[in-house]
C-alpha cells in the first residue's frame, strides 16, 4: 500500500509545504476517546514529525483524544511492541507507533496500530507500509490517519482530502483568489486571480474540477475549472442571477440558481447533454441547493413560509417538503454522508453552525454569532465553515459531534466560501 496522497493543483504557481491557515484549537480536545501516538523512529530528516501530524488529525476529527507525550509512561515501547500492561492507566484503548527511513530515492512510511483494551489487548490489528517521496510526506502521514480512523471507527478517514476557498487581500492587483489547500492548510494552490468577485466553489466527485461564480464581467457566470488541463468553461450566464452550484453525487449535474424566469429558483445543468433544466417555480426565493447522498433529491433554502426555511425537493414525486420549522431562520443545508442529519445555518443568538437530526431535533455546534457556508467532510466527521475571528472573515473546523472546535485564520487576507472535497482512493 503506497502512500502517495493527491498533489496540489496550480494555475499560476506551484505549492509550498507551508500552512496557509493557521490552527487555533479552540474546545473539546478532551472529549474524545484516548489514543497514544508515540514518536516515530525517522532516521532521515524529511521535513515534518509524522506522530505530531497524525496525532492532530485524529484530535481535529472529534472522535479521538491523543494522549501527551507527559502522559505515556516511560519505557513502554521495546522497539517492537508497546507494553499494554503499562499504558492500562492511561485509559488509552490503542496506540501508534511507526518509522520513517530511507528506501532508494523515496522514503518507506510504516506504521502499526496495537489495541491496548478487550479481547485484542497486546495485539497489532493494523500495519501498513508505503513509499513517499519529500514532497508528499504530509499526505503520507495523513494516509496514516486516514487508515487508524477507518479501523476504530469503521468509516473511511478524510484527512488526505483538500479545501477550496476564497481569499479577499484589500489593496492586492488581483484582491481577489480562489485557492485549494490541504484540509488542515497546507499545501496552499492559487487555482484562479481575478479583480472582481468570485463565491461559492464546488468540487466535482472525482476532485478534478471546480464549479464556481465569477463576477470577471461585472455580471455573475458560473463557470467549470477543470485543475488537470487548466481549461475553464462557462456553463451559465443568463441575465440576472447566475449562483450557488453544487455538483451532483454522481457528476452528471450541476444545481444552480438562475432568475432568468423571473424570480430566483433551483435549476440544473446537465453537463453531458448542456441542457438547464428547472426544478422550482415559486414566487418565493429559491437558493443554496444541495444534494443528498443518492442524487435524488436537492436541499434548499427558500422563504416561501415567510422567511428562509430549510426545503427538501424530491426528484422521484416531484414534490417539495419543508424540513425546518424550529427557530427564526434555517439556511445553507447539507447533508451529512451516511446519516439521515443535516448541517446547516440557523438564526440563534446570531448565525451559527447547527445539526438537524433527523427527528427534527437541532443541536447548535458552535458559539460563534456571524457563520455561514458550512461545508461538510466527505466522510460526515467534520464541518468547515466562514466565521468572524479576531475581526477578521476566515474558516474554523467544528466536528459534526460539536466535540472539537478550531480557528484557522489566514496569515495574510480574508477567506470565505470554503468547500471540502472527496475522498481520495490512490
Amino acid at each position: 500500500m503506497k502512500f502517495l496522497g493527491a498533489f496540489g493543483f496550480g494555475l499560476f504557481i506551484m505549492s509550498n509545504a507551508q500552512a496557509a491557515l493557521n490552527i487555533e484549537i479552540t474546545g473539546g480536545i478532551n472529549e474524545g476517546r484516548k489514543i497514544a501516538v508515540l514518536p516515530f523512529t525517522q532516521t532521515a530528516d524529511v521535513g515534518i514529525d509524522v506522530a505530531s501530524v497524525v496525532s492532530a488529525d485524529l484530535m481535529r476529527s472529534g472522535k479521538f483524544s491523543p494522549l501527551s507525550q507527559s502522559q505515556i509512561p516511560t519505557g513502554v515501547f521495546d522497539g517492537e511492541k508497546v507494553n499494554a500492561d503499562m499504558m492500562a492507566g492511561t485509559g488509552a484503548e490503542a496506540v501508534v507507533f511507526g518509522k520513517v527511513y530511507p528506501d532508494g530515492n523515496t522514503y518507506q512510511v510504516e506504521f502499526l496500530l496495537q489495541s491496548l483494551v478487550g479481547e485484542n489487548k497486546g495485539q497489532v490489528i493494523a500495519h501498513y507500509r508505503g513509499a513517499s517521496g519529500l514532497n508528499t510526506m504530509r499526505q503520507a502521514a495523513h494516509r496514516v490517519s486516514d487508515r487508524v480512523y477507518e479501523k476504530l471507527v469503521g468509516q473511511k478517514g478524510a484527512f488526505r482530502t483538500r479545501i477550496a476557498y476564497v481569499v479577499f487581500r484589500h489593496g492586492a492587483k488581483f484582491p481577489y483568489q480562489l485557492m485549494t489547500a490541504d484540509y488542515d492548510g497546507f499545501n496552499e494552490v492559487p487555482i484562479l486571480k481575478s479583480t472582481e468577485p468570485i463565491m461559492t466553489p464546488s468540487w466535482s466527485p472525482d476532485g478534478t474540477k471546480i464549479v464556481y461564480v465569477s463576477f470577471e464581467n461585472k455580471n455573475s457566470a458560473i463557470f467549470i475549472q477543470d485543475l488537470n488541463t487548466k481549461q475553464r468553461t462557462r456553463i451559465a450566464s443568463f441575465k440576472g442571477l447566475n449562483s450557488s452550484p453544487a455538483w451532483s453525487p454522481d457528476g452528471s449535474k450541476i444545481a444552480m440558481v438562475l432568475s432568468k424566469d423571473g424570480q430566483p429558483d433551483i435549476y440544473y445543468y446537465d453537463v453531458n447533454t448542456r441542457a438547464v433544466q428547472r426544478v422550482t417555480a415559486d414566487p418565493a426565493i429559491d437558493t443554496e441547493p444541495n444534494w443528498s447522498a443518492d442524487g435524488r433529491q436537492l436541499f434548499f433554502t427558500s422563504e416561501r413560509g415567510g422567511r428562509a426555511q430549510i426545503y427538501k425537493f424530491d426528484f422521484n414525486t416531484r414534490t417539495t417538503e419543508r424540513l425546518t420549522y424550529q427557530g427564526q431562520m434555517n439556511l445553507s443545508a447539507e447533508p451529512i454522508p451516511g446519516t439521515n442529519s443535516v448541517i446547516m445555518i440557523t438564526r440563534h443568538n446570531g448565525y451559527r453552525v447547527a445539526r438537524m437530526d433527523e427527528d427534527g431535533s437541532i443541536y447548535m455546534l458552535t458559539t460563534s454569532n456571524l457563520d455561514e457556508s458550512p461545508s461538510v467532510a466527505p466522510n460526515g466527521s467534520m464541518v468547515i465553515y466562514s466565521t468572524i475571528y479576531q475581526g477578521r472573515k476566515g474558516l474554523a473546523i467544528v466536528s459534526a459531534d460539536g466535540r472539537f472546535r478550531a480557528n484557522l485564520p489566514s496569515t495574510s487576507g480574508e477567506i470565505s466560501s470554503p468547500a471540502w472535497g472527496p475522498l481520495l482512493d490512490k
